[in-house]
């Protein structure tokens, strides 16, 4: 099993699939890894350890970055980094124990889901200050 750490990239185009790879390998992750339409609708762990490809193709509109193995460090580093280049602003998330055995189109939409809440409480913070 492959434990190499890699950020996996969904939603980006090619050119910032691009950027986003030569950016992360500058911040010390090697490898920077698309997952295809034709992925998205495995389970996280067989995306990582395995050549699979499903039969139906996802189609989810989000930019997702994707940690697997990467020190806590490194995803800070890239998360603020990104910030200040030309970079998309994707929704962040890690492989966990837990996320490693969703289907991965499922992950998305649950990182949707948190996204969207956390930007609801941040707009009501500001309009309540």
């Amino acid at each position: 099993m492959d434990m190499t750490p890699r950020v996996y990239v969904w939603g980006f185009t090619d050119d910032e699939r691009s950027r986003f790879s030569t950016f992360v390998s500058e911040m010390g992750v090697s490898r920077c890894e698309a997952i295809e339409p034709d992925q998205g609708n495995l389970m996280v762990h067989e995306i990582l350890f395995s050549d699979k490809t499903g039969p139906e193709p996802l189609q989810v509109d989000a930019k997702v970055v994707l940690f697997f193995n990467c020190q806590a460090e490194t995803i800070h580093a890239i998360m603020k980094n990104a910030k200040t280049r030309d970079l998309p602003q994707p929704i962040y998330a890690m492989v966990t124990r837990e996320n490693v055995d969703w289907r991965f189109g499922d992950l998305v939409e649950h990182l949707k889901k948190e996204h969207e809440f956390v930007l609801r409480r941040m707009r009501q913070h500001k309009e309540e200050a």
